[in-house]
């Protein structure tokens, strides 16, 4: 990697700047610098686990964004996508004329380093898929790099440096980023309408920037796409490099059947190959979406040559990334999980899977994540709650807009309300969340709080509340 950057910047780089360290790809890129031999600085808004992993390593990091912050030894300044010019840090960086450089495109330099990066696309999926190929290579003794969303046990958290040639990425279609790496296998999960702020085109100009992922792959690369989407389909067609098709659909590669689901609603699963029948297997995470994002992995264990029996395993022991559909503790039989959930496919497919659990009545807890989504993607949102017994929704977190849209959660509480008649409240704080539920909440009910911003604190403040009113009830660790 030291070579990549002074090539690129014509300078010698040992003293790297984060600038958004405790985002979760950031503070996965500084730990590989770290393990790469860099010198490693940064800074962000608050402190974080991530940021304290970094601490823990001895990292210097700044909380706040402070003109002062960034060393004047500094070689190289990176910082995530949601950094302005007007950052303090940044100015300060050109002030000093250090180069910078953005997240993704850090990535991408270090994707060169790697002859067989795995990039995992998809509006939704990218997180669980990415981390159970990674789960899937630390048991199949590849000893792969990895930088991903989410935290893995098995690779003991979101990044790590290997000594092969095999890197594990999620690729990131946001402002096409994903265009920015190099891929020896890509992955396709699903291609859904998303982040309309930057894809001004729809739907036309998102497929475009997927079938530019794959082009990006060699010949003897691969390619493996869901094939029961023919979004997906047409994204993939004209690839210079093989396709391989996963889905529930007969028509498809690798195909799962007889599909059947537990008391926690973990599937089990006959896969076929070609019709033939390949092997049984059963799942720790919950929900059907999980049965194709551990389709897609089976592909690609087939296309490395890793035999059933590790894959078993892999699939035996993954319990899924972190934040997704994570249990939180329960007592009284009342069930809290958390999920990452803010697109309203993925909103949809993890109530789906939180049906299939054994509950009384499901209360579903949302924020919902930029103003353009929640406008662009309105209905969409309201038909995830379809059926959903009671529902709070939080405010609107926006991180990189203002609401130009004009666009509310009380919106959204309005038209959930006329079109299911599904008791719908608002509140803005999330301690006044908590003693609404826990004023509300009867003996096995199930709560899912969803959203990939701050809104999972109230799983966490749930649980102690109800610990705090229920001393003496049955409570279930997580």
């Amino acid at each position: 990697m030291k070579e990549q950057l002074e090539k690129r910047f014509g300078r010698p780089v040992n003293k790297l700047f984060f600038i958004g360290i405790g985002g979760s790809s950031m503070s996965g890129l500084a730990g590989i610098a770290l393990d790469q031999g860099f010198q490693v600085e940064g800074s962000d808004m608050v402190e974080s686990s991530y940021t304290g992993k970094l601490k823990a390593r001895h990292v210097i990091i700044h909380i706040g964004h402070k003109y002062e912050n960034i060393p004047e030894d500094t070689d190289l300044v990176v910082f995530s996508a949601a950094i302005h010019e007007d950052n303090p840090d940044m100015i300060r960086a050109k002030d000093l004329g250090i180069p910078r450089v953005e997240r993704s495109d850090y990535l991408g330099l270090l994707s060169n380093v790697f002859s067989k990066t795995i990039g995992v696309a998809g509006t939704h999926g990218k997180t669980t898929t990415s981390s159970m190929i990674a789960a899937l290579l630390h048991y199949a003794d590849f000893d792969p790099s990895v930088s991903i969303g989410g935290k893995v046990p098995e690779i003991g958290g979101n990044a790590c440096l290997g000594h092969s040639d095999y890197l594990v990425i999620e690729s990131c279609e946001y402002v096409d980023s994903f265009l920015k790496t190099s891929h020896y296998i890509g992955i396709i999960t699903n291609i859904e309408e998303d982040h309309l702020d930057y894809f001004k085109g729809g739907l036309k100009q998102i497929k475009q920037s997927f079938h530019d992922f794959g082009a990006i792959l060699p010949p003897d690369g691969l390619m493996i796409a869901w094939g029961d989407s023919q979004d997906v389909m047409d994204a993939v067609e004209g690839l210079r490099c093989p396709v391989v098709t996963y889905g529930l659909g007969k028509d498809n590669d690798w195909t799962a059947d007889k599909i059947t689901y537990n008391d926690m609603g973990n599937p089990a699963f006959d896969v076929y190959h070609h019709g033939e029948w390949h092997g049984h297997y059963q799942l720790r995470i919950p929900g059907e979406h999980n049965v194709l994002n551990a389709l897609a992995c089976i592909a690609c264990s087939d296309f490395l040559g890793i035999g059933t029996e590790t894959v078993e395993t892999t699939l035996d022991h993954f319990g899924g990334a972190k934040r997704r559909f994570e249990f939180r503790g329960a007592v009284d039989g009342i069930n809290i999980y958390e999920d990452y959930a803010h697109h309203p496919t993925e909103l949809k497919v993890v109530i789906d899977a939180c049906l299939n659990h054994a509950h009384n009545k499901l209360w579903v807890i949302f924020q919902p994540h930029t103003y353009s989504r929640t406008y662009y993607l309105f209905d969409e949102f309201i038909d995830a709650f379809k059926n959903v017994d009671k529902i709070i929704l939080n405010d609107i977190y926006s991180d990189r807009e203002g609401n130009d849209w004009n666009i509310y959660s009380e919106d959204l509480a309005k038209n959930i309300k006329a079109k299911y008649h599904k008791p719908t409240v608002v509140f803005s704080e999330f301690d006044t969340i908590v003693k609404f539920l826990t004023d509300n909440l009867e003996p096995d009910d199930l709560v899912l709080v969803a959203g990939s911003q701050t809104i999972n604190k109230v799983a966490f403040m749930l649980f102690d509340a109800l610990k705090d009113k229920y001393p003496n009830a049955l409570i279930k660790e997580p």
